[in-house]
């Protein structure tokens, strides 16, 4: 694993600013959360808006420059967004499918101690839940980078999950691979596929290393785009491997683990799933470590769950 850390956060803002120089179409909102923005404030201030804190509002604006051919991208804990402003997001985007971009922050458990206010373990639920929404999960830094240049190509709305200001370990993703819609597989094992996204990658693949030492190998797949999800690659993993596991930092409901197990019951595949994420609970104020470990979501958690999922035949 590398040892260079960068937040998914200011890896967004960074790419917002390489891409708002080529595309003048783009316009960012915020509710009072232009710093999420970075240098584009600055850069392109006639480009830039601040509706104060009112999400609802943001949501209403940014339709309308849409609807004026601009590529409007708004942004705030996610929570706040997903929540407070979904009828917006519902009446005002996802029925047009207008071409806007949502960023919610701080999701899974980055808000550490801001308590569960601000956790946001919900939020891919609520999106799902509307149609037309595009969903990434970014799993590290630079994948984060890629997911920003390539959400201004799709053509429609996109919510994408972003993490807070905390620095990350950069993965072993690949360069210049990312696809709106495609998995990634970054180890290969023939006993159980693990399937996460976001933060959760990084647990994965250290319970990966774990159950490798107890003779157990897993394929772990990097599934940063929870809609369109990539039927292709679960039909072809399905195919051979019957044990499969997903792994999310946000509520098994809704989420990634709910995308795979309808596909799954679905096209009739014979196989066992585990979802692992937040279970019917409300998250709670804690440092992130703190938290994975609460609910069991630390790699050293994982890799016990899955020998014993493995184990209980």
């Amino acid at each position: 694993m590398s040892e260079q850390k960068k937040s998914t956060r200011s890896s967004f803002a960074e790419a917002l600013v390489e891409t708002g120089y080529k595309n003048e179409k783009i316009v960012t909102v915020a509710a009072d959360s232009a710093s999420r923005y970075g240098e584009f404030v600055k850069r392109f201030p006639e480009r830039s808006f601040n509706v104060g804190i009112a999400e609802q509002t943001m949501i209403g604006v940014a339709a309308g420059l849409a609807l004026s051919g601009k590529i409007p991208v708004v942004t705030s804990y996610a929570n706040f967004l997903t929540f407070r402003a979904i009828e917006q997001v519902r009446v005002d985007i996802a029925t047009e499918g207008l071409n806007v971009k949502l960023i919610g922050t701080d999701t899974g458990f980055s808000s550490a101690w801001l308590g569960f206010t601000h956790l946001a373990l919900e939020d891919m639920a609520a999106v799902r839940a509307v149609p037309n929404i595009a969903i990434i999960d970014p799993s590290d830094a630079a994948e984060a980078y890629k997911a920003t240049e390539a959400i201004f190509e799709y053509k429609g709305p996109v919510y994408m999950r972003l993490r807070g200001r905390k620095e990350e370990p950069l993965l072993p993703v690949a360069e210049n691979n990312f696809e709106i819609g495609k998995g990634q597989i970054l180890t290969e094992g023939g006993d159980v596929v693990i399937i996460a996204c976001g933060g959760a990658v990084y647990d994965s693949l250290k319970a990966e290393e774990v159950l490798q030492s107890k003779g157990i190998h897993a394929t772990v797949v990097n599934m940063s785009t929870i809609r369109p999800l990539d039927e292709e690659l679960l039909m072809k993993l399905t195919s051979s491997i019957k044990h499969i596991v997903t792994v999310e930092h946000h509520n098994i409901t809704g989420g990634l683990g709910s995308a795979v197990a309808e596909f799954l019951a679905e096209n009739g595949h014979n196989v066992r799933l585990m979802r692992m994420g937040v279970k019917n609970r409300f998250g709670t104020a804690g440092s992130e470590e703190m938290l994975k470990k609460e609910f069991g979501l630390d790699s050293e958690s994982l890799a016990v769950k899955v020998e014993k999922f493995l184990n209980n035949k």
